[in-house]
C-alpha cells in the first residue's frame, strides 16, 4: 500500500501535473498560475520533504515572476494595499524562506532593489497593520492583516534582502501593537467595537462555519508570529484550554476536509502546551487518530478538493506528528517540520 508521501505526490501529478512538472522538471511554468498556486507547490513540496526535486530553472522563473509583482509594503502606487494580498505576500516570502533553504539568496534576489515601504503596512505613529475597518468583526479574516504584516516585516528582517536591516526590530513593535486589538481575558482577536454587531455577525457566520472555529483560526494567524519569534502567548492558558476543546469536539477534521484551519488548532494547541509546559495523553491520542484520518483522506481525496488545501493538511500532518513526539514521520519519510518556524507563515 501506497505512503501518503505517494499518495499526495500521485494527487498532485494527476491534478495538477503540469505544475508540478515545472517546479520538478521543466521551469515552464503553465499560464494563468497565479504566485499562490506557486506558494502551494512549495509548500506541499518541502512539507513532502522534496525541496531537493525543485528545478533551478522553475526558481529563476518564479524570481521573474516576483520582481514583476507589485507586492503590498514594496508596491509604487500610495494604496495600502497593492494588487497580491496581504496574506498572499506573506505566504510567497513563507516560500521565499523555504527556498532559501537549498537555493542561498533566492529571497534577497526575489525581491530586488525596491525599497521596502513600511507606510503601506502599518499607521507609522502607532505600529497598528493598516487593515479595511469593514472587517473589524471578521476576526478570521481581518487576522490576514494583523499576522500577515508582522510576518512579512519579520521574513524581511531575517532574509538579508534590501532594506531589511533598516526594519530590524520593526515586527516585534507591530506585533506589540496588535495587542491592542486583543482581548486579554481570551487571547482572542477584538479589532470590533460594538458587542451588539459582533453578537449579529457570529449568528449569522454561525449558518457556514463555527464561529468559534473561526475566533481561534483567527488569532492562530497572530500566535504564527507569537512561535516564530519566541514571544508567550496572550492569555495562555485560555488559548490551550480552547484550542484543546475544539480538538477533541470535532472529528475526524475540523470541517469536511483537511486544511490549514486544522492546522490552526494542532498548532496553536502544540505550542501552547509547549509553552504551558503540559502534556495531554488525551490530546495525543487524538492527534494519532487526525493523522490516520490524513492518511485515509488522501487514499482518495473528494472531488474539488483544492491545491491550496495541500499545504494545510501536510502541516497538520507534521504537527500531529510534532505533537505526539514522533522523531521520524513514516509515511512521509522525514522527521516532522515545524514549518511556523521554517517559513514564518502558511
Amino acid at each position: 500500500m501506497d505512503n501518503l508521501k505517494s499518495l499526495v505526490l500521485k494527487h498532485l501529478s494527476s491534478r495538477h501535473g503540469a505544475l508540478l512538472d515545472a517546479w520538478t522538471k521543466t521551469g515552464n511554468h503553465p499560464s494563468g498560475t497565479t504566485v499562490e498556486n506557486h506558494c502551494d507547490m512549495v509548500y506541499s513540496l518541502a512539507l513532502l520533504g522534496e525541496l531537493p526535486a525543485i528545478a533551478s530553472a522553475a526558481v529563476d522563473r518564479f524570481r521573474e515572476l516576483i520582481l514583476a509583482a507589485d507586492l503590498p509594503g514594496w508596491s509604487t502606487r500610495d494604496v495600502a494595499e497593492a494588487r497580491l494580498s496581504v496574506h498572499n505576500c506573506a505566504y510567497l516570502l513563507g516560500a521565499l524562506n523555504l527556498l532559501e533553504q537549498r537555493f542561498s539568496g533566492v529571497f534577497a534576489s526575489a525581491l530586488g532593489s525596491r525599497r521596502f515601504r513600511p507606510e503601506q503596512l502599518i499607521d507609522m505613529r502607532t505600529c497598528v497593520p493598516r487593515f479595511p475597518r469593514k472587517w473589524a468583526h471578521h476576526n478570521w479574516r481581518v487576522s490576514h492583516w494583523l499576522g500577515g504584516v508582522p510576518s512579512i516585516i519579520l521574513s524581511l528582517e531575517a532574509s538579508g534582502a534590501n532594506g531589511a536591516d533598516e526594519v530590524e526590530g520593526l515586527s516585534a513593535r507591530v506585533r506589540e501593537a496588535v495587542s491592542g486589538l486583543m482581548d486579554p481575558s481570551t487571547g482572542m482577536i477584538r479589532a470590533y467595537r460594538s458587542d451588539i454587531l459582533q453578537r449579529l455577525f457570529r449568528i449569522a457566520y454561525g449558518f457556514r462555519h463555527s464561529p468559534d472555529l473561526g475566533d481561534l483560526g483567527g488569532v492562530a494567524h497572530i500566535l504564527w508570529i507569537d512561535h516564530a519569534s519566541g514571544r508567550r502567548y496572550l492569555a495562555l492558558p485560555e488559548i490551550h484550554a480552547e484550542a484543546s476543546r475544539l480538538f477533541q469536539s470535532r472529528e475526524p477534521f475540523m470541517e469536511a476536509v483537511p486544511y490549514c484551519l486544522d492546522f490552526d488548532v494542532v498548532q496553536a494547541l502544540r505550542t501552547s502546551a509547549q509553552q504551558l509546559g503540559v502534556d495531554s495523553l488525551q490530546d495525543r491520542e487524538r492527534a494519532f487518530l487526525m493523522m490516520s484520518d490524513i492518511e485515509k483522506f488522501f487514499e482518495q481525496p473528494t472531488a474539488g478538493y483544492t491545491l491550496h488545501k495541500i499545504p494545510g493538511a501536510l502541516a497538520t500532518y507534521h504537527e500531529c506528528g510534532l505533537l505526539v513526539g514522533e522523531v521520524s514521520l513514516r509515511q512521509l519519510e522525514l522527521a516532522p517540520i515545524d514549518i511556523i518556524s521554517a517559513a514564518k507563515w502558511l
